[in-house]
């Protein structure tokens, strides 16, 4: 298998498969004993088998888009008191795709904060929480910690957000 599509990933997936169980996306790992659960309103980022270096345990940040109102309600309730960062874009900015890399990067690198992605001509609902958020120029970042917007970058400012990411860990 080239890839694999996981909220977390643990080790590589050399054979492992996807089975659908109802509303949420089971993937199988063949190196791992355990499973990666994808909840309903979030969706997976591909991240390449081959980016993970073999026989190891360390987990291996991946960004997750969120669809949803419920789904964006629930990340910032069971985050307490660590940062969240939320990348708001879509698939057409320019700006969005230029960062895009880096602010993958940034959730490898920052492992102690949790990085999400707002795509928002994903669908209505997506579009309906940009909005909701004041979102007004792409890509923005917030930085939540605590339930609370502690930050807010407009732009594809790279040194910005890592500055504001490293403030608020």
């Amino acid at each position: 298998m080239a890839c694999c599509r996981a909220l977390v990933l643990a080790a590589p997936c050399d054979d492992g498969g996807t089975k659908q169980l109802g509303c949420c996306a089971i993937l199988l790992f063949s190196a791992v004993d355990g499973l990666s659960l994808v909840a309903p309103g979030l969706r997976s980022v591909s991240v390449p088998a081959t980016s993970i270096p073999r026989r190891t345990s360390v987990i291996t940040a991946a960004l997750t888009e969120i669809e949803s109102q419920e789904a964006f309600d629930a990340i910032l309730q069971d985050a307490g008191d660590s940062l969240v960062v939320i990348d708001y874009a879509t698939s057409w900015c320019g700006p969005c795709k230029v960062i895009a890399p880096k602010f993958e990067e940034m959730s490898e690198k920052y492992t102690d904060a949790a990085f999400y992605k707002v795509m928002g001509d994903a669908n209505k609902e997506t579009d309906k929480l940009m909005r909701s958020q004041g979102v007004r120029a792409l890509p923005t970042f917030h930085l939540w910690k605590n339930g609370k917007l502690i930050d807010s970058i407009s732009g594809a400012k790279v040194e910005p957000l890592r500055a504001a990411i490293e403030a608020n860990m």
